[in-house]
Parts: structure tokens; sequence; C-alpha cells
């Protein structure tokens, strides 16, 4: 694993070969994971399993609790905290805050073309080499690269995520709904307090949604509220009751209707799962 650091300012920035557990679970890091190989690769998100298919990248998030059972495939990693770069802070630079980051699909994965390989492959090489020139420029150089990588994956999701890349002002406005859900789930729960933050009509971010996006603006919120709800029931003792206070249901009913709703069992059921293993190990 190549890294580099800034002890000042507390950033880190990491490509690895594989996944390197001990390393993300001491760090609260944005992560851009692709199988460069020739198998499927099981990884575990939260609670949820998925296959990383070769030539597929994913993006997760400090949000996530990540393991891949078979590391040893043909993964290349990347890592990087806020302090190194923040997509909240320079969304003007990648436009990716809402999408791959943070957005209503919260752990997209990216089909890769026979040219993007070629193109991924080759930009690995250079942040590779550029991990090893120690000046005063790396850090500045190393930015610069994990910032191309990032606007290569966002063109990527623009077309594979959503329905449609034509309409620049839509695709911001969908992103900036995205990010406002992952700034304030736990106290606003309807579309219509989002569109009085954005200036905009329930009517017209329900229409700009309908239009390139496979989620309702109220599905987004719902799903954001329910990946919070899962996590705080598999990984802590909270009860349902204190996990729906927590996240803004002051009625335990409502929230356990929404959580039965939206996951199709109910929360205690959920909660019993953690008598589970589901990564391999108790």
């Amino acid at each position: 694993m190549k890294e580099f650091t800034n002890s000042e300012i507390n950033a880190r920035f990491a490509l690895a070969g594989g996944f390197p557990s001990d390393y993300v679970n001491n760090g609260r890091f944005m992560m851009l994971i692709w199988n460069d190989g020739k198998h499927p690769v099981k990884v575990f998100i939260d609670e949820r399993e998925i296959q990383l298919l070769p030539d597929h990248l994913l993006c997760t998030t400090y949000l996530h609790k990540v393991h891949i059972d078979n590391s040893k495939e043909a993964l290349k990693s990347l890592f990087f905290n806020r302090e190194f770069y923040c997509v909240h802070t320079y969304d003007s630079e990648v436009s990716c805050n809402g999408l791959l980051f943070f957005g209503s699909n919260s752990t997209p994965v990216l089909k890769l073309d026979e040219e993007e390989i070629s193109r991924l492959r080759t930009l690995f090489g250079v942040l590779e080499e550029e991990f090893s020139e120690v000046d005063n420029n790396q850090e500045e150089m190393l930015r610069i690269l994990l910032k191309r990588l990032i606007i290569r994956c966002t063109r990527l999701a623009r077309k594979q995520i959503l329905k449609s890349d034509e309409n620049q002002g839509d695709i911001d406005l969908i992103r900036t709904f995205n990010v406002l859900v992952e700034e304030h789930f736990k106290t606003k729960k309807s579309v219509k307090e989002y569109a009085e933050l954005m200036y905009k009509s329930p009517k017209t971010i329900t229409n700009v949604f309908g239009k390139y996006s496979e989620e309702t603006p109220l599905q987004v919120i719902h799903n954001r509220v329910i990946m919070e709800a899962k996590r705080l029931l598999f990984y802590t003792d909270k009860s349902a009751k204190e996990v729906g206070y927590e996240l803004g249901y002051s009625d335990p009913a409502q929230f356990s209707k929404l959580f039965k709703n939206v996951v199709g069992v109910t929360t205690t059921e959920f909660k019993e799962s953690r008598n589970f293993s589901l990564f391999g190990h108790n």
C-alpha cells in the first residue's frame, strides 16, 4: 500500500492493491474500489452483500462499514479523508457530491468499458509513481490526480445512474437535493421542507426526479433514514424506540411502520439478525 499523510492537518490519501481492512477501520474514508480482476468479489456494505463484478468500480463513504472476504483478488482501492479532499467543499471542481457520494444510490457501482479501463490503469500507474515523488509539490499533484479520477467516475455515473445527462441544471437539482437530505434527514422528512431550502416547488423537484432518477424524492428521504436506522439497530444496543427518537420520530409507531414498509421486516426481526455473523466472524 502507498500512502500520503500530512500530519499538520491530518490529511490521508492511500492507494492499495486489495482491500486493507485494518487501514479502513482506523479512519473515516471516501473509497473507490475497483475490481480489475477476472472474478466477482463478495463485498459486505453494512449488512448488505453485493457482488463486485470484474471491470466494475464501487464508491463508498465514511458512513459505510465495508468488509471484503476475498480481498486478495485483483482489487485496486483508493482511500482519502475529508482533510485531504472534501467533496462537499470543493464540489464545484468535480460535481460528484450527491451522485458518486451521498447520493440517492448510496453505494453506486459503475461499469467500465475497455476504453475507460485503459484510462484508469494509466491513471493508477501515474498515481503510484507520484506517491514516490516526495517533494513540495507532491500533495497538490496527488490531489489533482484524485480529482481527475473523480471527474471521470462522475461522468460515468451521470450516464449509468441517471437516465440522462443532458440538462445540467436538472442534474444539479438532483445532486443538491441528495446533499441536503444527507445533511438534514434527521430533522426534515418531507419533500416540501427540502423544496423550501432550494427555493423550488415540490412539484418541480418531483418532476425532475421523474425524468432522471429511478427514485422519487420522498423515497430518497426514506431510504436515507432507513440506512441510518439499520446501522443503529445492527451495530448498537439501542432499542427501536431509541433509534426512532434519534432519527426524529417522536411517535415510535410511525417509525416502525416506515421501517416495515421499506425493509420488509419489523425492527425486531431486523435487530435479531445481529445475532448472526454476516461477515463470517463473531
